[in-house]
């Protein structure tokens, strides 16, 4: 019994400087704020249109204020999205892209280093389409149309604390309002951003 006993204090002695560490490497996050990065694709959605996009690829920054009392997180988020005509369904070359700035809030399902969330936010998204010069005019240049409407951004993730950051994954769904317009004609544009980042 005493070989046990001494064997079990002599192992939990060496554990003891082992456990601030993993604390400090697994645990949970208390800065108030913080920033990240993230990349990924974006996968188009444009309606019922004869005109439709590939895949794509996106990137976005973000500022996360926690909020006290265990209230959710504001995240401030701008994104960067690009895709091209998709010329299997379509004779004409184009592209689109999207630049937004969306205010939301982001609330984590879970505490501990490994903390599914969701988010919500809403903002502003300046969606640009660009037909190449070759078949768009008869003056040889590009048709661009721009347009600057509000839209709605929800999605989901998971966050794995790494230190003294966290590493992500998350997907969301963008909608944006728009008017009947565009050589895409459709009221509604919808995307589906799938990113991975880091949290500092």
């Amino acid at each position: 019994m005493k070989i046990r006993a001494t064997l079990i204090a002599s192992v939990a002695l060496a554990l003891l400087p082992i456990l601030p560490l993993r604390a400090q490497l697994f645990g949970e996050n208390k800065r108030i704020l913080r920033f990240g990065f993230a990349g990924g694709v974006v996968v188009p959605r444009t309606g019922a249109t004869i005109r439709t996009f590939r895949t794509g690829v996106t990137g976005q920054g973000f500022l996360l204020l926690q909020l006290p009392g265990g209230l959710p997180a504001i995240r401030l988020n701008a994104d960067y999205a690009k895709m091209d005509l998709d010329q299997a369904t379509s004779d004409l070359g184009g592209t689109r892209t999207i630049l937004d700035a969306v205010a939301g809030l982001k609330v984590n399902l879970l505490p501990g280093p490994i903390r599914p969330y969701v988010l919500a936010g809403v903002g502003a998204f300046n969606v640009k389409d660009v037909l190449s010069a070759t078949a768009s005019t008869s003056s040889g240049l590009p048709n661009t149309n721009s347009m600057l409407n509000v839209g709605i951004d929800g999605g989901a993730g998971i966050t794995i604390k790494i230190g003294p950051i966290d590493a992500m994954v998350e997907t969301r769904l963008q909608n944006v309002w728009t008017k009947q317009g565009g050589f895409i004609d459709t009221k509604s544009i919808q995307s589906f951003p799938v990113s991975f980042g880091i949290l500092f």
